[in-house]
């Protein structure tokens, strides 16, 4: 059964939410909801698209009006009857209209928020906003009076997104529990409590959605934008997620509320190339050496794994303290030996998931991932070197264990370089092995090894190389540190190893690395206006801080909107959704997301 969770109201445009229990519903959406909105003095509306810090501007009601509060200013208290009420033409999106002035004191606090002058605008007891198309009454939202998401469509998002989101970042005004994912795209009319609805569209988002919650900044993956691009955009090339809904007659409705589906309508098709990761069950915890432990994985859903080759990684998703990292740990298991994954992780001194996982991934416990991917994998060889060091024994061990399940240890060297001996992984394991496989040979070289230590010490050098035999023709497989796989990597091909024979894999996490470049003047010229700019920030934003309105709507790469064409000079115009390779090649660029690195000029 479908039921209303949460009811929330966003008395300012862009400000915080106030969660209800329960609210009246007029034609212009629930009773209190977008009726205040920040506007320039030219009565340009003013939202957290361009300024997110709007978004921690937290807002109570009271009984004569408003309570707000934003980190270091005093709190402010919003009465209606202190209101001048003088008539202020603004405008939303496409809709011009007439709204009302509040107070001076008003204005100078928010405008102190926004870092610009604002003035704070009340809607009023009924909105002079009449959109015709729809035949409603709007308040300061941006197109429909009320917003709904169900949270299955939530925490489907979540099993595909590289961040985790919440509903607030959505700005609904309903949300439903009980539903399958995305149920409410077949929903065409709707009773909640005493009030029916219509849906009227699915809700277009932009780049507001990815203001990381309780901040004042944009997650610097562009999520969820990134992920809602890939399996939820439609032919028009907006994406959408959630329902827009007009009601056709007036109530209250309250959480817990049934809602009762009465019509249906086909639900849009949309491409989807964005993959669930699946739960994984830990049920097993094994140690491997000191400060390392394989972490053995089973289907929670209980349906087969994905299968993989020897080698490849398992890309993972760990939700810490309410944000999400992701990993790509080196399968350590054998696909020889199915229904079960494990991966070996070695705990850092300072590393926030290796000793999240130490502390946390015990067996009963969860995680998230995708299906193994890589193209470090065991190919067909007559001969092989397997060189690691550190943690990047982990492929080895994969490559090892198949190999030997398959009758396939003829001739492979095993070299693997840590510090001392109870560091060696599965030392005991690695030698029964070589005992049952004589073409197996072990080599374990130790940087800090102890007196009764008989074999190679020291960091690894050409001569360790050297000894082995036929080592020209072997296949040789790296993974370890950077420095040492370059190292190894020149050694080898010193000592006739061909490159081609050569494959090496970094081990660790994903790293994200933004562009920096030394900050410069550049001139910016669009048609007859000419200002000068920076080689930092996106065309949109900087010619909105000289007062060059261009046109936008998602901010985010994604809608068009802001196309333009560059005439002369140089951009970094990153891959976006709304630029095709054709528009690309013509010099199409997107004011939202491109920055100058020269002098340009736009048509």
């Amino acid at each position: 059964m479908a039921l209303i969770s949460d009811l929330y109201l966003y008395p300012i445009k862009s400000a915080a939410a106030i969660r209800v229990s329960e609210a009246w519903v007029s034609r212009e959406g629930l009773q209190g909801d977008r009726r205040y909105m920040l506007a320039r003095p030219d009565g340009t509306f003013v939202t957290a698209r361009t300024h997110p810090r709007l978004q921690q501007v937290l807002v109570s009601r009271a009984a004569d009006g408003l309570g707000v509060e934003y980190p270091g200013l005093p709190g402010l208290k919003v009465r209606v009857a202190d209101f001048k009420c003088q008539p202020v033409a603004t405008r939303v999106w496409s809709d011009s209209f007439s709204a009302w002035s509040t107070h001076p004191d008003y204005d100078a606090w928010f405008s102190r928020v926004a870092g610009e002058p604002v003035q704070l605008l009340w809607v009023g007891e009924q909105s002079g906003r009449y959109r015709e198309k729809q035949g409603i009454r709007v308040g300061f939202a941006d197109g429909y009076p009320l917003l709904l998401i169900s949270q299955a469509s939530l925490a489907d998002l979540n099993l595909r997104a590289d961040a985790v989101q919440q509903m607030s970042q959505f700005r609904t005004n309903l949300v439903v529990a009980g539903t399958r994912p995305f149920e409410e795209d077949g929903w065409r009319r709707i009773r909640i409590g005493e009030v029916e609805f219509r849906v009227a569209k699915p809700c277009s988002r932009c780049i507001m959605t990815t203001i990381e919650p309780g901040s004042g900044r944009f997650n610097r993956m562009k999520e969820p934008l990134a992920t809602l691009t890939r399996y939820r955009r439609g032919d028009d090339g907006e994406v959408y997620f959630g329902q827009n809904l007009v009601a056709l007659n007036e109530g209250e409705i309250r959480a817990g509320d049934e809602v009762e589906v009465l019509e249906y309508a086909p639900a849009p098709d949309y491409p989807d190339a964005a993959p669930k990761r699946r739960a994984l069950l830990c049920v097993e915890r094994e140690p491997l050496a000191r400060d390392m432990d394989t972490y053995w994985l089973e289907a929670l859903d209980g349906k087969p794994l994905a299968d993989y080759q020897p080698g490849q990684h398992l890309p993972v998703a760990l939700d810490i303290d309410g944000k999400r990292h992701l990993r790509h740990y080196t399968l350590s298991s054998s696909p020889t030996r199915p229904g079960r994954y494990g991966i070996s992780v070695k705990r850092h001194p300072h590393g926030l998931v290796s000793n999240w996982l130490g502390r946390v991934l015990q067996p009963g416990s969860q995680l998230l991932a995708h299906a193994p991917a890589g193209s470090f994998c065991l190919k067909p060889a007559t001969s092989y070197l397997l060189l690691s060091a550190g943690s990047g024994v982990t492929p080895m061990l994969s490559m090892v264990r198949a190999m030997a399940d398959l009758d396939q240890l003829q001739d492979v060297v095993f070299m693997h370089v840590c510090r001392e001996e109870r560091d060696i992984p599965a030392r005991a394991e690695l030698t029964a092995l070589a005992a049952l496989h004589p073409g197996l040979r072990l080599i374990f070289i130790l940087t800090r090894p102890g007196r009764d230590w008989s074999g190679p010490s020291g960091r690894l050098e050409p001569g360790h190389l050297v000894g082995i035999p036929d080592l020209q023709q072997r296949q040789v497989y790296q993974c370890g540190p950077a420095d040492f796989m370059d190292k190894a990597g020149a050694w080898l091909q010193a000592l006739g190893v061909p490159a081609r024979q050569i494959a090496r894999e970094s081990f660790g996490g994903l790293v994200a690395s933004d562009v920096s470049r030394e900050t410069r003047a550049v001139k910016i010229r669009l048609g007859r206006q000419e200002f000068t700019g920076n080689n930092q920030q996106d065309l949109l934003t900087q010619a909105e801080g000289q007062g060059i309105n261009l046109p936008w709507s998602c901010r985010a790469g994604i809608c068009g909107s802001c196309k333009q064409s560059l005439k002369t000079g140089e951009v970094v115009q990153p891959d976006a959704p709304a630029l095709s390779r054709v528009e690309r090649e013509a010099g199409v660029i997107l004011a939202c997301c491109c920055v100058p690195l020269t002098d340009v000029e736009l048509e």
